[in-house]
């Protein structure tokens, strides 16, 4: 299909996997200026993507009721499915590669669904697709395994550092450039916390984290220190034992996704925050925790450590 006039996105979560998938799609808005694209993705990674002016309408899959029954949770698929089918999209990119967004997919009607072959998806996703991409290196960097999904298109991309795909709505820039002007302009942004589950392998020491602290203090680097729910209690803890650098404010993603864009560099776990600075050309130290650096780090010419 040379020129789709409707495009359906689909990438439920996580944040980090969505911020990846951006690059593919301002080149998908480049290539077909003109075509309605939507994005399927769940109501928690939402605030993250609102109010891009790529994306014509988000369908939005609650996750709360999915979790509450079999009842709500199939009442909550149907409600998205319909939503969907409504809009008589022509073409699915299933980034999300399993078996709920290849179930979505196919169950909204979509009559070409691009997804990834046979052992590069999970949970039988290819069962749902009907054009599969194969990858060279299915181990690449997230990013590029993205935009090989729009070939099928014609679309021919590479990431574009200035093009990433980002967008961050003007009050919320100025404000984080106004914030960071009033903290001293601190070079480095640190990220130390990950999500409970993954806290047994992401999670650098905390004892660690006081040294490096303390260090770049002594060598006259200051640093702000950045945090979720789920770690604000950890982050805390690193704070008081360091004594030094400064602990952000509680902030929304895009608020803390406009502030990260300010720094010189970044450090922290391979997390959102992560992508939310690299995205943004800033510099990147990250612990990998399990997954291969090459497939989840920085992409060039983006420095990434």
């Amino acid at each position: 299909m040379d020129q789709p006039e409707s495009i359906l996105i689909m990438r439920l979560g996580a944040i980090g996997d969505c911020l990846r998938v951006l690059p593919a799609l301002a080149a998908l808005r480049r290539a077909f200026p003109n075509a309605k694209i939507g994005w399927a993705v769940e109501h928690w990674v939402l605030p993250v993507l609102a109010d891009h002016p790529m994306v014509d309408r988000f369908h939005v899959l609650n996750r709360k009721q999915l979790r509450a029954g079999s009842r709500p949770a199939l009442k909550e698929m149907n409600r998205h499915i319909a939503e969907i089918r409504a809009e008589q999209y022509q073409v699915l990119l299933d980034f999300h590669g399993r078996a709920k967004s290849g179930w979505i997919g196919w169950r909204s009607g979509i009559p070409l669904r691009i997804g990834y072959a046979k052992g590069q998806s999970t949970e039988k996703n290819h069962w749902f697709t009907n054009h599969q991409v194969r990858l060279e290196d299915p181990l690449e960097n997230r990013v590029s395994r993205f935009l090989h999904l729009l070939e099928p298109l014609g679309v021919q991309a590479s990431f574009d550092p200035k093009n990433s795909g980002i967008f961050i709505p003007e009050p919320w820039r100025n404000a984080a450039r106004a914030w960071y002007g009033e903290v001293g302009k601190p070079a480095l942004a640190a990220y130390p916390g990950c999500s409970k589950h993954q806290a047994a392998y992401h999670r650098w020491p905390v004892e660690k984290w006081v040294e490096l602290l303390r260090r770049l203090d002594g060598d006259g680097t200051q640093t702000v220190l950045f945090w979720g729910p789920d770690e604000a209690d950890y982050v805390r803890t690193i704070h008081q034992q360091a004594g030094v650098g400064l602990l952000a404010p509680n902030t929304k993603l895009v608020e803390m996704m406009a502030m990260l864009g300010q720094f010189r560099a970044f450090i922290g776990t391979n997390s959102a925050a992560m992508h939310m600075a690299w995205l943004q050309g800033v510099p990147s130290a990250f612990f990998s925790g399990p997954a291969l650096p090459k497939t989840d780090g920085p992409l060039n010419p983006v420095l990434g450590v």
